[in-house]
């Protein structure tokens, strides 16, 4: 039978009394023998220097035994780990899947150790960790998605290896979401119809980020550096944080909609507007609801500084942005910083970002923005789509191609009401197949009564009339979508500019082409004007560009000042209600 640690210590601390027993001055042999050249050793001294070995074996025992208790600690909750991720439930969805697989992979790896704690009591990381997560909302995120378990957790207090083991897990799993969700949204960009959005979600490596957080000498900033980098992004999440320390009450009512004020006009809602942009009350009752030029002035300045055409009048444009409560907005900036999550984590060196609801379009070189311009999107019924590709070449003098939807509900009908006064008016050419062969034909030969859309192909050849402009930017994609010039300059006058059939419509074209064809060598936009006229031309890029079509309603401007857009599409809300805000 193996002798207990009680048994061994004892054994270590009562020897038997003949081995310990003190002479006595009666016992000759107990005088000592001294031999030549040595001194007559002092009993006391003998003794003290007898239990000064004794005590060294006992504190050897002591380290040798409990070092082995530590290490049947470990393994038994390196055994717990293994048996708690062998009896996890079957994950009810793809994604609770996904990070479980994550988990067993990062646990087999580690040999089952425990990766936040140290001899069964939580590492100095992890309770960081732990309390960082219970902040997540500064992210954005909604610390209810990351249980994360008691910081009482500990072997000194009798906490069970199995408990322990369950913990370490829980706050792996806890990680492994929160990694996730600020890397990719915690909304799908998929619940929205492929027609309105075609970006898949880019999750993060799991294993690999648990593996970068544990080794991590600052854990919380790799655990939140997975959230974007980009610096619209960064900017908006210091502004969210902004106003959450505000509170979200706003006392201000809003203003109720009519006819819009004008500089003269007198108008009840006067007063309120002046609480909205902060200015005090008028000072004579009388004037108290007129709409002066110096009302009008600070409303110009308001205008201006969220994008809106500073003409001094408030029309529902200014007041949809001058609404916008602050729980309200907080809720629309949150969404904001979701659909950032869906954008790619490198959007290049030199890229093109499109704002949908900004109806605005921007050149981007080295994180800086060196040109904008104005742009037309689609219409409601015709909403320009979400997505990012890469531009390949631009055409100039191009050919309409009409989608064979608009074929189909809007000319087909004009066509047919009175073919000849159609293509006398028109410059489009139709286009069929004969013999087998597709070539240009006659519209007065055909029967139009007879002809459904999927039976021709309209065109529109290259001239001023030419829908698309002098010039077209493409990035072949699935919706058939680019960017182009058109010959219907007004509308980018406008402060609303939803009127396209989903491609985008430059303002200032050349100029754009002009920076475009900046990476590619020996073209520029002089060099484009001079092909006008002739017949349609392609001109290769050297460098494929980034082109990002995305939706921000609400952003901050270049010079820090937040900015607000109607949500044009309906697409902010939907992400709010996915989000339950």
């Amino acid at each position: 039978m193996k002798p207990t640690l009680a048994a061994l210590l004892a054994c270590a601390i009562c020897p038997t009394s003949a081995a310990l027993a003190t002479p006595t001055a009666n016992d000759p042999t107990a005088q000592p023998v001294v031999l030549f050249g040595e001194e007559p050793a002092d009993p006391v001294a003998t003794q003290i220097q007898d239990q000064i070995r004794i005590q060294s074996v006992i504190d050897n025992m002591h380290r040798v035994i409990l070092g082995a208790i530590d290490q049947q600690a470990d393994q038994d909750l390196a055994d717990a780990i293994s048996t708690a991720i062998d009896t996890m439930p079957q994950a009810p969805d793809f994604l609770t899947k996904r990070d479980n697989a994550a988990l067993v992979a990062f646990y087999e790896e580690r040999a089952f150790a425990p990766a936040w704690f140290d001899n069964g009591e939580w590492t100095a990381n992890a309770r960081k960790l732990i309390f960082n997560l219970a902040r997540a909302e500064r992210d954005g995120l909604d610390p209810s998605d990351y249980k994360t378990p008691s910081l009482a957790t500990s072997r000194k207090k009798g906490t069970s290896a199995d408990a322990i083991a369950k913990a370490d897990l829980a706050l792996s799993l806890a990680l492994t979401r929160y990694t996730r969700h600020a890397y990719a949204g915690r909304v799908d960009p998929r619940i929205f119809s492929k027609k309105e959005v075609t970006i898949k979600p880019h999750y993060p490596d799991s294993i690999d980020a648990l593996n970068q957080i544990v080794k991590a000498d600052n854990p919380v900033a790799k655990m939140r550096s997975y959230n974007p980098q980009h610096k619209g992004f960064l900017a908006l999440r210091a502004e969210y944080n902004h106003l959450r320390a505000q509170g979200s009450e706003d006392d201000t009512p809003p203003i109720a909609s009519g006819k819009s004020l004008r500089v003269g006009m007198r108008d009840d809602r006067v007063p309120l507007l002046r609480r909205k942009l902060g200015l005090a009350a008028a000072e004579d009752e009388s004037s108290s609801t007129l709409y002066s030029k110096e009302l009008a002035k600070a409303v110009e300045t308001y205008q201006s500084d969220n994008g809106l055409i500073a003409d001094g009048i408030v029309g529902n444009a200014t007041l949809s942005v001058l609404n916008n409560n602050r729980k309200d907005l907080i809720a629309d900036i949150i969404a904001n910083m979701e659909r950032w999550r869906w954008l790619p984590r490198d959007l290049g060196d030199f890229h093109v970002m499109v704002n949908i609801p900004t109806y605005s379009l921007e050149v981007v070189k080295n994180g800086k923005t060196i040109h904008e311009t104005r742009v037309v999107v689609g219409k409601k019924a015709h909403k320009t789509p979400i997505f990012s590709d890469e531009m390949e070449y631009v055409v100039v003098n191009p050919y309409w191609n009409v989608p064979r939807s608009i074929a189909s509900k809007e000319l087909l009908p004009k066509i047919k009401a009175n073919p000849a006064a159609f293509f006398s008016n028109q410059n489009y050419q139709v286009l069929a197949s004969v013999k087998g062969r597709t070539q240009v034909i006659d519209p007065s030969k055909l029967d139009w009564d007879r002809v459904e859309a999927d039976m021709v192909r309209l065109r529109q050849t290259p001239g001023t009339r030419n829908a698309l402009g002098n010039i077209k930017f493409m990035f072949p994609n699935q919706h058939a979508v680019y960017l182009h010039d058109t010959p219907s300059k007004s509308l980018f006058n406008r402060d609303y500019r939803a009127f396209s059939h989903g491609c985008v419509r430059v303002n200032k074209p050349f100029e754009f082409a002009d920076v475009i064809l900046s990476q590619t060598s020996k073209w520029d936009a002089s060099r484009i004007k001079a092909m006008l006229g002739s017949n349609e031309r392609r001109v290769n890029l050297t460098k494929k560009i980034p082109v990002h079509l995305a939706y921000f309603t609400t952003w901050m401007s270049h010079e820090g000042t937040l900015q607000l857009r109607s949500d044009i599409y309906g697409h902010n809300a939907k992400v709010k209600a996915a989000l339950g805000l």
